[in-house]
């Protein structure tokens, strides 16, 4: 979503400098997913979550490649049906699956078991197939372990490093040279690879240093904060509510404040 975002600062009056971190890595061909499927096309699921929307449209993807995308979102109607947010429940209304449970804003992982204890059946027992982030999620296992569910998680997806590195290494260079004035993480997984990406190169230092300094550092939402601030990176710039272009207007206030 970079041409997007980018003309969203375009529109604020900012310079956008792209460099991506993150490159998506598929695993539609899973035997476990596939599994999964053919198991809710059967009946032996009686709840499934999906965390993300990348995630959700895959597994609607491998669900076609198998040849029983109908007959799995027939199946998936009869069930109990979580979203995290609502960029999965995007991808499940455009296959007319009804939501039975989305937590509120900003959707983290304590908001979602918060909801849950909505659901309208005891998790005892049940068999609960849950659509996993690229990355761990410790909070949502723990919680279906405790009410004594058996969950299974489906990798369909991971964030590994892109490519190519030079956009990256170019940014980090345009900052420490003063050329930065924001930098905006819109998702968790860019943290851990950008400090990584900057470590392999040997300037993990000067990125730090240019964070901690001259440039400010924005967040999407509490999620990514937190894992910001795991990394002892300080957020200066965090919107209310968790969306990209909230990020983008929050940031523009920001400057706008400054210049007051």
């Amino acid at each position: 979503m970079s041409d997007e975002m980018a003309g969203l600062i375009r529109r604020h009056g900012g310079v956008p400098l792209a460099a991506p971190v993150l490159q998506e890595h598929y695993r539609t061909d899973s035997p476990e997913v596939q599994q999964a499927i053919n198991d809710v096309c059967d009946g032996r699921v009686d709840v499934a979550i999906f965390l993300t929307g990348v995630g959700a449209q895959a597994m609607m993807q491998t669900a076609i490649t198998m040849g029983v995308h109908d007959q799995f979102t027939e199946a998936l109607r009869n069930l109990t049906v979580v979203a995290r947010s609502p960029k999965p429940a995007r991808v499940l209304r455009r296959n007319k699956i009804p939501i039975h449970v989305m937590p509120p804003e900003p959707f983290t992982s304590a908001d979602l078991t918060a909801a849950m204890s909505a659901l309208p059946l005891p998790l005892h027992n049940r068999s609960v197939i849950v659509q996993r982030y690229g990355g761990p999620d410790s909070e949502l296992p723990a919680y279906l372990r405790q009410q004594g569910a058996h969950y299974r998680e489906l990798v369909l997806y991971d964030w590994g490093l892109p490519t190519e590195h030079a956009p990256v290494l170019s940014l980090i260079a345009e900052m420490e040279s003063g050329n930065v004035d924001a930098l905006a993480f819109t998702s968790r997984p860019q943290v851990p690879n950008l400090l990584a990406i900057a470590a392999a190169a040997g300037c993990e230092q000067s990125l730090r240093a240019s964070l901690q300094s001259r440039v400010a550092v924005a967040s999407v939402g509490p999620v990514c904060t937190r894992k910001l601030q795991e990394s002892n990176i300080a957020v200066d710039i965090e919107p209310e509510h968790p969306h990209m272009g909230n990020l983008v207007l929050a940031v523009a206030n920001h400057f706008a404040g400054d210049a007051t």
